[in-house]
């Protein structure tokens, strides 16, 4: 089981575009996760359950689908 103490983009933010063209996430440089539990809330389609693939496939774990981020046809394709 993996647990997360904190996520940073290694060497900044470099994307042109949305995202990283929203203040917020300019101005994020370290994502600290405080407490045992952390919940991720928002509307449908504000990017919760992307996030959380994004933290999955850095970390090298089990992504959507549960296949493993080396294996998934749908990330290595790209």
């Amino acid at each position: 089981m993996i647990h997360l103490k904190s996520i940073s983009v290694k060497g900044g933010i470099s994307e042109p575009g949305f995202p990283f063209n929203v203040p917020v996430v300019q101005s994020l440089s370290e994502l600290r996760f405080t407490s045992p539990v952390t919940f991720f809330v928002g509307e449908n389609g504000c990017g919760k359950s992307t996030f959380i693939e994004a933290i999955a496939c850095a970390a090298g774990s089990i992504a959507v689908g549960s296949d493993n981020t080396t294996t998934d046809h749908r990330i290595n394709s790209r």
